[in-house]
């Protein structure tokens, strides 16, 4: 049955154009988390928690997203944040960076609000466009 699915996946593909086995979603990673109490606070890829306390009226987290999804849904104690921000990222010299014209994009950028929470934990989840499972990445905002 697996054989199957991958052998229509790929007929499927090759009917719809070359972009289709390259939109897989290979990493989704909470880059930043910003507040009034907490400033803005950079995390390394294996972080689990934000070190600093956030909160104070409004919370953003900025999530990067590399390949290809949709259904993007941001949560902090199960509420639903708002999506403010979404920006295209390009290699740029050997990193994700942000797109300059004519720049091919491989990922996007998001930033998420909620407002009159002070932290807690946060759930990100994104669908892949092309095959692959659905990917999440959870983060305990101080």
């Amino acid at each position: 049955m697996k054989l199957f699915l991958t052998a229509a996946a790929t007929l499927a593909c090759s009917l719809m154009g070359s972009d289709c086995l390259a939109n897989n979603l290979s990493s989704v990673q909470v880059v930043a988390v910003e507040s009034p109490n907490g400033g803005r606070e950079y995390l390394s890829p294996w972080s689990s928690s934000t070190a600093r306390d956030h909160g104070g009226g409004w919370i953003k987290v900025t999530v990067e997203e590399i390949g290809y999804g949709n259904n993007q849904r941001a949560t902090l104690l199960g509420y639903s944040l708002r999506e403010t921000d979404t920006q295209r990222l390009c290699n740029v010299g050997g990193y994700a960076g942000l797109c300059r014209r004519g720049g091919s994009i491989f990922g996007y950028r998001r930033t998420w609000e909620v407002r009159g929470l002070d932290g807690g934990n946060f759930e990100y989840m994104v669908i892949p466009n092309g095959i692959g499972p659905t990917r999440r990445v959870h983060l305990t905002i101080r």
